[in-house]
């Protein structure tokens, strides 16, 4: 860390160095282990006779920030029970403002809602709220909006009615607040006070009016306490302020619409929406907050059917598609965007022409315009238009879907139109779930049939299984039988990816889809026999969990998967004995089914290696939603490694985000400590769908910055281990036609350029099909601009591994000072002629035309 203690925000020295400890910490475990002996300092320091509240305040502070820090689950549940009572003190008798909010901070943050001690605040908090001191009031109140507690409300419920009329408005908004947070408790408080939020409305600072629009807001979804007055009051409220548009009355108008939007629209209230959307929809209208009103208005307005609506516009002689049309065809994608969530927001019946009584609001060029953007770059206005189009007419995204696929397929598999076709076809089928299946099924055939050898697309296994975990139930029950059904019918010629993805739904919705479970098993075992060995481990760990929903299992099944162990590779072999061992113990299989999280994959897959004591390949978050998405994984138990993996980048210094707090980065930091682990195949990568470290495809790894998917991560300082170790001795020879680097000084000179190139544009690894001879000789060809040198195997340094420099004939031939165009690679031989290889290169241009090299199937 290289900020100074004087620019640092620490509020002491001792502050400064338990950050400056953690953020500058070699490893997680190093942080974790200068955390706990922080605490256990603070715990001495905090037991002193004569502790000043000054000292106190310190202490706290440093706790808070200990606690944030920390990996979860590292500390005891206890581990801070020592400080509450301090903190409890500090909030009752700080002299300064400073000190009582660190200690009512400290309560909110770390004191459990349920605990005891918690009582002990109630009199400091009467006591602040009777001050004639607004700060102390202030601080009281924010204490009650964080932290509500049932036990308070007796003895603060008649203050908070008197502070609802205090002079000042940073006290009357709070009050609100705290009524809405401690109406949880009791519903009754709100009703007790409705005429005083009614009132509210009318106050002179904005930022009441805002606090009584939001108790409207959030507590119109109850019983609706408020009624048609409240509707009223917003109206008179929306009338008055709209009368006269500034900037500073727009946030005002913002949150009434939000408070009517919630409590639902009125035919009072449509002349005024439509004035509203008058005013700000204007295209020289340039005051803050206008777009966001006009959006808020035709948010409200869907809640009309169209008869009402197409009235409200009749009478008004306002068509509220024209009054936008122009952000249609400006070339600014915030003003397309805009258009286009506001046409979304209305029935499609009212502008697009398909009813005889409704004539087109646009012209035949602002249709084209619309067409225009389901060509575009940004992924949410092109969703945005498709789901629209789709309103209009599905034949038209019908043939879209076609155009797409057919883009998308071509000479080489274009990924980008692959995403795209499978948005289109999850707004297509949106209420189909076993059309929305087939559909994909038809993709996935069509996009494997442009590769040579057997790969699973993990792009398009990540996106279905997204799509179809994000919907209702019924719908994932309707493709999963879909699914279920193509796996059974040994007609249907099913491709890896899409294997992929019906053993993890089939797996997911074993019990309630509507296909009969035995149907699937036999289907799975028929296409174990001829599907790549890349999917063989995923469909035997599905077929071992659809076997739990068989009374028995066939023989043939049995002699399928007897037949299949006699020739697969290792780690089917072991899947294979797994099935037939746990088959015969149906009690411990169903023990191992109850045991996981979820009815996922992946949880399954956990419970099976915790059940047989193998070391765990996933982790998954039985809380998520996404637990296909938040998977992660650790080495298998070491078997025959005859050669350690490359070890983990070292991580520098961290200024911010000292790390990931979650147990998927304290596992990956446990396998970086591992000496070895057996390879992983394409099969159980495929179940680690959703990781962004772990790719399936090659190709997808090394896609360009400006085409990476929004939202994705890559962590390059986190500790990582490689997914492909070696089972047989390493050994090559390099090409006669290269210049060789055996001697010492050379060899120097390498790990000269290796380390001067770390940390750079490009600092890769992965794993080639090929062996190094045919690398080398691709890399003769690559350009001849470069040349190459070469350091054999048993030279150091990175013995094991054969050294390449590229040196491009423009440059010096003095590689002890690497320059933009040096390229250094190192290769490790692997089984079955591939090799697994590093990459460091400063020139972004030349290190991705490496690894396209690297990466070339053919």
């Amino acid at each position: 860390m290289e900020v100074p203690f004087h620019s640092s925000g620490a509020i002491s020295r001792a502050h400064y160095a338990i950050v400056r400890k953690v953020e500058t910490a070699p490893s997680v475990q190093t942080a974790d282990q200068h955390i706990f002996l922080e605490i256990k300092a603070i715990e001495g320091q905090l037991m002193h006779p004569r502790l000043s509240p000054e000292k106190c305040k310190e202490c706290l502070v440093i706790l808070l920030y200990c606690s944030t820090a920390v990996t979860p689950g590292f500390l005891p549940h206890d581990a801070l029970d020592f400080a509450f009572s301090h903190a409890i003190n500090l909030a009752a008798a700080g002299g300064k403002i400073e000190e009582k909010r660190i200690g009512y901070l400290f309560c909110s943050e770390i004191i459990p809602m349920g605990h005891e001690l918690r009582l002990m605040l109630v009199n400091t908090l009467r006591k602040d709220l009777e001050s004639d001191y607004v700060p102390h009031v202030c601080l009281a109140l924010d204490n009650l909006i964080a932290s509500p507690n049932e036990d308070v409300i007796p003895a603060v419920q008649s203050r908070l009615h008197e502070l609802l009329s205090h002079d000042y408005p940073h006290v009357k908004r709070r009050a609100l607040f705290a009524f809405g947070a401690l109406s949880v408790f009791g519903p009754a408080l709100l009703e007790s006070i409705q005429s005083v939020i009614l009132r509210r409305l009318k106050d002179r600072d904005d930022s009441v009016v805002n606090a009584a629009l939001t108790l409207l807001s959030e507590t119109s979804t109850q019983e609706e306490p408020f009624g048609s007055k409240a509707k009223s009051k917003v109206n008179e409220l929306l009338v008055n302020e709209s009368s006269f548009i500034s900037d500073t009355n727009s946030g005002v108008i913002v949150q009434a619409l939000k408070a009517l939007r919630i409590m639902g629209v009125s035919d009072s209230n449509i002349p005024i929406l439509l004035d509203i959307l008058k005013d700000h929809a204007q295209p020289k209208a340039k005051k803050a907050l206008s777009k966001a009103i006009v959006l808020d208005v035709f948010k409200i307005l869907s809640q009309l059917d169209l008869s009402a609506l197409a009235a409200s516009e009749k009478s008004s002689k306002l068509s509220i598609v024209q009054a936008i049309r122009h952000w249609l065809s400006t070339q600014n994608a915030n003003e397309n965007y805009l258009f286009i969530s506001c046409l979304e927001c209305v029935d499609v019946g009212i502008w697009a022409g398909i009813q005889v009584e409704h004539p087109a609001v646009l012209d035949a060029d602002e249709f084209e315009r619309i067409m225009l953007l389901l060509n575009s770059s940004d992924r949410g206005i092109f969703k945005k238009t498709a789901r629209i189009v789709n309103k209009v007419d599905p034949a038209i995204l019908d043939m879209q879907i076609s155009l797409t696929l057919d883009a998308a397929v071509g000479e080489k598999v274009n990924e980008i139109a692959i995403s795209r076709a499978l948005d289109m076809l999850s707004i297509r089928h949106s209420n189909d779930g076993e059309k929305y299946a087939s559909s994909v099924v038809e993709l996935a055939q069509k996009a494997e049939v442009m590769s040579a050898k057997p790969h699973v697309l993990r792009s398009v296994v990540k996106e279905v299984l997204t799509v179809i975990r994000a919907s209702p139930k019924a719908f994932g029950s309707g493709a999963a039988a879909q699914l279920g059904q193509t796996v059974a019918n040994p007609t249907v010629v099913l491709g890896s990816t899409a294997l992929v993805i019906a053993t993890a739904l089939t797996t997911e919705y074993s019990n309630t889809a509507a296909i009969s479970s035995a149907e699937v098993l036999s289907g799975l075992a028929e296409r174990l026999k001829i599907c790549p060995a890349i999917v063989q481990e995923p469909c035997l760990i599905a077929m071992l969990r659809v076997s739990v929903n068989c009374e028995t299992i066939p023989n043939e099944i049995i002699a399928v998967v007897t037949d299949v162990s006699r020739t697969a590779r290792s780690l089917v072999q072991a899947r294979c004995a797994q099935f037939l061992e746990f088959t015969q113990k149906k009690d411990k299989l169903l023990e191992i089914v109850d045991r996981a999280a979820s009815s996922s994959l992946p949880d399954f897959l956990l419970s099976l290696q915790q059940e047989t004591g193998e070391e765990p390949l996933l982790r998954s978050s039985a809380s998520s939603p996404q637990s296909y998405h938040s998977v992660s994984r650790s080495s298998l138990a070491s078997s025959n490694l005859k050669y350690a993996p490359y070890a983990p980048p070292q991580v520098g210094p961290r200024l911010k985000g000292r790390r990931r707090s979650s147990s998927r980065q304290s596992v990956s930091s446990r396998t970086a400590s591992q000496m070895g682990s057996p390879p992983l195949s394409a099969g159980q990568l495929a179940l680690t769908t959703g990781l962004e470290e772990i790719h399936i495809h090659d190709k997808e790894r090394f896609v360009s910055p400006a085409l990476e998917p929004q939202g994705t991560v890559i962590d390059l300082q986190a500790p990582r281990t490689d997914l492909i170790t070696l089972d047989s001795p390493f050994h090559t020879e390099p090409l006669v036609n290269i210049e060789h680097s055996e001697n010492t000084e050379n060899t120097e000179d390498f790990s000269t350029v290796w380390h001067a190139l770390e940390g750079g544009i490009c600092d890769s690894r992965g794993w080639c099909k090929h062996s190094i001879d045919t690398i080398t000789r691709r890399l003769q060809q690559f350009d001849a601009r470069h040349r190459l040198r070469v350091i054999a195997a048993d030279v150091p340094p990175f013995e094991g591994e054969l050294k390449i420099v590229m040196v491009s004939q423009s440059e010096q031939k003095d590689i002890g000072s690497p320059s933009s165009n040096f390229v250094a690679l190192r290769l490790r031989e692997s089984d079955e002629d591939s090799c697994l290889w590093r990459l460091r290169c400063a020139d972004a241009t030349v290190g991705r035309a490496v690894q396209r090299l690297l990466d070339d199937d053919e």
